[in-house]
């Protein structure tokens, strides 16, 4: 039989075994996902529904958590976003119900939707003057502090908002100041009524005596030893690193009788066409080709790890006591295929 043929069938039979398996993925995920999305979608119409319920029964605040929810399992869904905002607006929340409206008229225009857009851009623009704001005002030596957090009501305020008049519902709201190595602050703002114009000023922190300070010296703490490095990492990394040099060797024996056994296939397979023997030393020496390339890459890996090992182990001064029994003698010999390494322990 032609070798090349068989080789030919047998890539084809892999070919498309590969194509099955990468097609059954692909369908599985194309069957996943609109399953996962017509649930959401179901889920989010019944929330949808429901609020506009509780809505027109005037219960807004079980109304808008649900309308919330709505827009999370269906993210572009502006018309649950407007109907979220109407309902913030009737819950008093006049600065929630602006920014909605300003979401819903730049989402709305950009998906063509005219009307929903037109809509939220009036909205917006009667809600504006109605704005409470809130200006948090930080001093330059807190801006400086490492790792400084400034939340309003729980949310994180980022420096682009100090100094910024921010738009804020009508309520209570807690400004919060923390930075490590530093007493917290905070002050609670009160926001009588839509249209209140009202600021913050954070003082420079006070020092907490009670937090922890820093390890001085090489950042170990009084009276604890350094932590030291693991002393297996020496000669473990010769016993891999040898095994890697071992594997190596004997890739290149295998390496060479598979090119051996090619260069006799190729007497016994003229023009092509190959008898009993030449099948059988085709079959040989492809067999020591793969075995000799998987040994070429484990012990490369091998080889590159255990290098690795002995560069990282301590040295000097880094490492522990030798243990007082016990030792190691290495062994180098050749074998059957190449060369190999033991140890004594």
């Amino acid at each position: 039989m032609n070798p090349s043929g068989i080789s030919d069938t047998v890539g084809s039979m892999v070919r498309s075994l590969r194509g099955l398996a990468v097609a059954a993925s692909f369908g599985s995920v194309m069957l996943a996902s609109p399953l996962a999305f017509a649930d959401d979608a179901a889920a989010a119409q019944a929330l949808f529904d429901r609020a506009v319920e509780l809505m027109q029964e005037k219960k807004f605040d079980e109304a808008c958590p649900k309308l919330e929810e709505v827009t999370r399992l269906i993210p572009d869904g502006n018309g649950a976003k407007l109907t979220l905002a109407e309902c913030y607006e009737s819950q008093g929340k006049t600065a929630s119900a602006w920014t909605q409206y300003v979401f819903v008229q730049t989402a709305a225009a950009r998906s063509g939707q005219t009307d929903r857009a037109q809509l939220a851009t009036e909205k917006a623009a009667a809600l504006k003057p109605k704005l409470a704001r809130l200006t948090i005002k930080v001093p330059d030596a807190v801006k400086q502090l490492p790792s400084l957090s400034v939340t309003r009501g729980g949310v994180a305020v980022g420096a682009a908002q100090y100094g910024e008049a921010i738009p804020i519902d009508v309520g209570s709201h807690v400004v919060e100041v923390k930075a490590p190595g530093k007493k917290p602050w905070k002050q609670e703002v009160k926001v009588p009524a839509d249209g209140a114009q009202l600021a913050v000023d954070v003082p420079e922190l006070e020092d907490d005596p009670n937090a922890t300070a820093e390890p001085e010296g090489n950042g170990t703490a009084p009276g604890t030893a350094p932590a030291s490095k693991p002393t297996w990492l020496f000669p473990a990394g010769f016993i891999v690193g040898g095994v890697g040099v071992a594997a190596l060797a004997a890739g290149g024996a295998l390496g060479g009788l598979a090119l051996s056994k090619s260069s006799e296939a190729e007497d016994e397979c003229p023009r092509g066409f190959c008898s009993a023997t030449g099948n059988e030393l085709v079959a040989e020496s492809g067999t020591f080709a793969d075995v000799a390339t998987g040994l070429f890459i484990g012990g490369g890996v091998l080889a590159a790890g255990g290098i690795l090992m002995v560069i990282l182990a301590p040295k000097g001064d880094d490492a522990q006591e030798p243990p007082t029994t016990g030792s190691i003698r290495w062994r180098f010999a050749p074998t059957a295929l190449g060369a190999g390494i033991g140890g004594d322990f």
